[in-house]
């Protein structure tokens, strides 16, 4: 099989391969926006809050392709409450269970600043228009491992099974390619950490406006990734070539080795293979990145809980890691919690394969499709480690993003930052575009040994 690394619950039951019909399908840009998430606003909780009414986003697009974090849009904004250890049961409701935890954890200093919700997210014309499109055109193949009908959009906005919805996290909208310094924390117990520092270079195939559907050969990335810190990692590279569908294509890796200076394909890694120093999984690299095959994927419904997002403060140039990375969990004065309406989607282990997670539970932010809570229980059942995607809105392309994430293994005490750029001199950039001859073997070479400062 392939592998890759890179409020009410409703319980839905339409058919899980089935297209949307016509009268479905017109309401998108009615009562749900183009991308399928309802437009109305929600009643106030019992705890007096409420979700606005969608009133298109922040969205300011220019001719700027770099991931410039702006002005906080909302910093006159206060807070509405604080949840700690002492008042967290009064809000279990609107509460993950991994937030439950390090409340629970860290009752002395993990707490959450809830907010307005602001519903920022918003995405480009093209990817709207495609969207649309998809819902009377795209199906899932046999078994779940992919879908036919497009190349653009978010392949399913209104999902009637598990695979649908994870599917529009995995081919969401993320440009035509990124390049720039990325950097990770991976703590101690004891809260000390080693920054690791990275750069990378990637183009997307799915969602590029300039590939038909025609042309587009099941191509999702290519990537180039070179840790230049600190420097006993330094050197280390890799070539990733993923595909959309694992039952159609495998991944293809290959690494470089600034000792030996040889490069070499390196068997597929994936599912649970270790990364981020034992702390995560690699299938849990971008809150979840499949495939899909040990897992049975149910969509529970909608539920109104309090995840991260309009995260600016937390990606500010005016940061630095040390204010970010805390012992057991980052600063919680820089982050921002709001309320939204979430997909809930819970994968569970079949029978007759393994996998360290036993049991996942995951929450997608109806407004964008990101997975911005994660839950993960072991082999036993028991709760083991909980994932925040901190995501936030660059109006000049425009994108929703989750880049920047924070995984907790609640057992060890330990957690790992990832994506970290505020001490970057030059942003991401986005919109990039390389030819597939800048993501072969002999490119690998020549991008493992080339400066990046």
């Amino acid at each position: 099989m392939k592998k890759c690394i890179f409020a009410v619950l409703v319980v839905l039951a339409t058919p899980a391969y089935s297209k949307v019909s016509a009268e479905q399908a017109a309401r998108l840009g009615q009562d749900l926006t183009r991308i399928g998430a309802e437009k109305a606003a929600a009643p106030a909780t019992p705890h007096g809050l409420s979700i606005p009414a969608y009133a298109g986003g922040f969205s300011k697009p220019n001719d700027s392709n770099t991931a410039q974090v702006p002005a906080d849009p909302y910093a006159a904004d206060e807070p509405l409450l604080v949840i700690d250890s002492s008042n967290a049961g009064q809000y279990a409701d609107i509460l993950s269970v991994g937030q439950q935890a390090l409340l629970k954890n860290y009752p002395t200093t993990f707490r959450m600043r809830v907010y307005p919700t602001r519903r920022s997210a918003a995405v480009p014309e093209h990817v709207a228009q495609a969207t649309q499109a998809n819902a009377t055109a795209v199906e899932l193949k046999p078994g779940g491992n992919g879908f036919t009908g497009t190349a653009h959009g978010f392949p399913f906005p209104i999902p009637a099974s598990g695979q649908e919805l994870i599917w529009n996290h995995m081919a969401r909208y993320r440009t035509t390619g990124f390049r720039g310094f990325t950097n990770s924390a991976a703590t101690t117990s004891s809260g000390s950490y080693v920054v690791e520092r990275a750069y990378l270079e990637a183009v997307i195939q799915y969602g590029n406006p300039d590939i038909a559907l025609g042309d587009w050969d099941n191509d999702l990335a290519m990537i180039l990734r070179k840790v230049v810190a600190p420097a006993n990692k330094a050197g280390d590279t890799v070539l990733l070539h993923v595909p959309m569908d694992r039952e159609a294509d495998d991944i293809q890796i290959w690494s470089y080795n600034p000792g030996t200076r040889k490069v070499r394909r390196i068997a597929e890694v994936g599912y649970d293979n270790p990364a981020q120093d034992g702390l995560i999984t690699h299938d849990q690299v971008d809150m979840f990145n499949g495939p899909l095959d040990r897992y049975n994927f149910k969509l529970i419904g909608k539920k109104a809980v309090l995840v991260p997002y309009n995260n600016y403060a937390l990606h500010s140039p005016d940061v630095k890691y040390a204010d970010i990375v805390h012992k057991g969990h980052p600063n919680p004065d820089l982050l921002r919690y709001e309320l939204h309406r979430t997909w809930v989607l819970e994968a569970t282990i079949k029978d007759d394969v393994s996998h360290v997670y036993s049991k996942r539970v995951m929450y997608l932010d109806e407004d964008s499709w990101l997975i911005l809570l994660a839950d993960m229980y072991d082999q036993r059942g028991e709760f083991w480690r909980t994932s925040m995607a901190f995501a936030l809105q660059y109006p000049q392309i425009p994108l929703p993003d989750n880049s920047l994430q924070a995984h907790f293994d609640l057992q060890s005490r330990r957690y790992v930052m990832l994506n970290m750029q505020n001490e970057e001199r030059t942003p991401m950039s986005y919109n990039h575009v390389a030819p597939p001859s800048h993501f072969t073997t002999s490119a690998l070479k020549r991008f493992a040994t080339q400066q990046h400062r």
